[in-house]
């Protein structure tokens, strides 16, 4: 029953501009990171590391965050219109098939932004001429985690969508919790604020010490919150008859 959850998520999105969105912002941010890069060469240290940093800072605190709150959004908008929620809650799969199955067309909307991220981060550093080799088992490392962190944002903004009708509310919160998230980074509690996840995994900014206790740490909270979002969406939906109204 997940499967054809997720393949129901899907067939939603299957025309949807919102998988351009998922490519041109993380190329936005990497056109804005080159300009930088090239533009304080006599500053910073020429270097695969100052142009991740460079590329990576819009895209993690501020373009991410909101477009991810919008593909949530955009996954629940259909169940909210119309009689659409009750055809939703009557089918025959388990609320946590729905839910999962929200969750895993938002974890490939992640992935898509994060091929792109690693695309034009090797494009853009070729074009450059930015010296070393690539650091290839480091941008894995920020890759994943930030990826892990990304599925936090899906999982909490899903359930958050899931209890508010509006479209831009949600995108709105998503945006304000990555500001916040860049707060809490600067004042060493990134690892607690769900929005700040992404953000400490990518290491966009070099606020965190990557360390292996600090890597288990990421990862251990991120599965946590995943876990936590995803039970409450499918508990309240499993307890709560809500009607969509006209």
């Amino acid at each position: 029953m997940l499967v054809a959850s997720i393949q129901a998520e899907l067939v939603k999105l299957r025309r949807s501009p919102v998988w351009v969105a998922f490519v041109a912002l993380p190329g936005l941010s990497a056109l804005i990171g080159s300009a930088n890069y090239t533009a304080n060469l006599e500053v910073i240290t020429p270097g695969w590391e100052n142009l991740w940093t460079q590329q990576t800072l819009f895209v993690c605190y501020f373009f991410l965050p909101a477009l991810l709150g919008a593909g949530c959004s955009l996954l629940w908008r259909q169940e909210h219109q119309g009689s659409n929620w009750n055809e939703f809650m009557v089918q025959p799969v388990s609320t946590l098939d729905l839910v999962l199955g929200k969750l895993c067309a938002g974890s490939l909307m992640a992935a898509t932004a994060f091929a792109s991220i690693l695309v034009f981060y090797g494009f853009s550093g070729v074009l450059l001429g930015v010296p070393g080799p690539f650091p290839t088992a480091q941008v894995t490392t920020y890759l994943g985690l930030g990826l892990l962190g990304s599925i936090v944002i899906v999982a909490v903004q899903l359930f958050i969508s899931m209890l508010i009708r509006s479209f831009a509310t949600p995108v709105a919160i998503a945006l304000g919790g990555g500001v916040c998230g860049l707060v809490a980074t600067m004042g060493g509690f990134g690892w607690i604020w769900p929005y700040s996840l992404m953000q400490s995994g990518m290491n966009s900014n070099n606020l965190v010490d990557l360390s292996s206790g600090t890597i288990l740490q990421v990862v251990v909270v991120s599965v946590l919150y995943i876990t936590a979002a995803t039970a409450a969406a499918s508990t309240w939906l499993g307890r709560h008859d809500i009607v969509a109204t006209l």
